[in-house]
């Protein structure tokens, strides 16, 4: 009898045992749902927050103001050539760096936006700055012309071979799908062209992403433009580019002439340089728990008259990368990514 109790007891242990695992179990699976369901809502938050923002908020030449009224009634009183409204493009000291500055969103989402004409666009850029990537990645001059060659044969809607160009057949002896004559949707269908898929072999995709642009924009913006771009332009060194990012934290530039002459960018070049920004750019979106991490291209449509004032163009899933180890700069200073309150405590 006292053998039969025993083993009774046992299996009564073991059940005991399996039952407690597999509820603990289940309590993992299920706060991990409620974290990945938290983390979307958050980012998800964060991404129609700043488009309303970019929507309804006016850009000065330092970014994306926020708080409007307030930074309005702080502002350096209009002079005359500035809008008879009162606006002016000169900072207001709340603004929301457009250069990919990280910045703290709703919960543990973090987001950085990057203005288009702070990259190279590859269809609109003039050959100056064309060329000067095409250096930058050891391509010898003798394929620069081959590549937009091959680049505009792949976009046009015929069938026409220009000189050293590409179409439909030598994309069958190379094994990649045939050129779709129509305008790029985003920079990572560059990879299908021959010539360009071989240039960014060694370019993971949000690299590719934060260098290169489709909008219609022909100069750079010396004020949001990362400092591997700002490293194309003629007589600009690495170490001055690397101090014109620095600088421009504190203080965006207010002049072109002003940094040609700090830095040594060749005045020749003036006619590719901007101080502002367009109506069109990246959202960088990631979650520190989930490493989740989204870039979407987003462009104002303020004339639409059956949608919202904004438009996504794409929106592309990344790996997670590094960001853990950038420095968010702060919470932009609106209550629309105020956090809420804590239990028992009031603001």
């Amino acid at each position: 009898m006292l053998i039969i109790v025993l083993a009774v007891l046992v299996v009564l242990t073991l059940l005991a045992t399996a039952v407690a695992t597999s509820a603990e179990r289940a309590i993992r699976a299920a706060q991990a749902d409620a974290d990945r369901f938290q983390s979307e809502l958050a980012m998800t938050g964060t991404r129609e927050t700043l488009l309303f923002l970019l929507a309804t908020q006016r850009q000065t030449i330092a970014g994306l103001t926020v708080n409007e009224s307030d930074a309005s009634a702080s502002a350096t009183p209009p002079g005359e050539n500035d809008d008879p409204d009162g606006f002016t493009a000169l900072p207001v000291g709340n603004e929301i760096r457009l250069d990919s500055t990280p910045y703290q969103g709703l919960a543990q989402t973090r987001f950085a936006l990057q203005d288009d004409r702070g990259l190279l666009s590859v269809n609109w850029a003039g050959s100056i700055l064309r060329f000067a990537l095409y250096k930058s990645l050891d391509v010898p001059d003798g394929d620069w012309n081959g590549l937009d060659a091959k680049r505009l044969d792949y976009q046009d809607p015929d069938d026409l071979h220009r000189l050293n160009g590409a179409e439909k057949a030598q994309y069958q002896r190379e094994g990649l799908p045939p050129p779709t004559n129509r305008t790029l949707t985003t920079p990572l269908e560059l990879r299908r062209i021959p010539g360009w898929n071989k240039i960014l072999a060694d370019m993971d995709d949000a690299r590719l992403l934060s260098t290169l642009t489709l909008a219609q924009t022909v100069d750079l913006n010396i004020n949001t433009a990362p400092a591997p771009l700002l490293e194309l332009l003629p007589g600009l060194s690495p170490q001055n580019a690397a101090r014109m990012t620095e600088l421009r934290r504190a203080a965006p530039f207010l002049s072109i002439r002003q940094a040609q002459e700090t830095f040594g960018i060749t005045p020749v070049f003036e006619e590719v340089l901007s101080l502002f920004a367009i109506p069109s750019g990246n959202l960088i979106l990631w979650d520190e728990r989930s490493g989740a991490r989204r870039l979407l291209h987003w462009t104002l449509t303020p004339l639409e008259t059956d949608g919202p004032p904004w438009r996504i163009d794409y929106e592309v899933t990344l790996p997670r990368g590094n960001e853990s180890d950038q420095a968010v700069v702060g919470t932009p200073q609106t209550p629309l990514f105020a956090q809420p309150d804590q239990a028992g405590e009031r603001q």
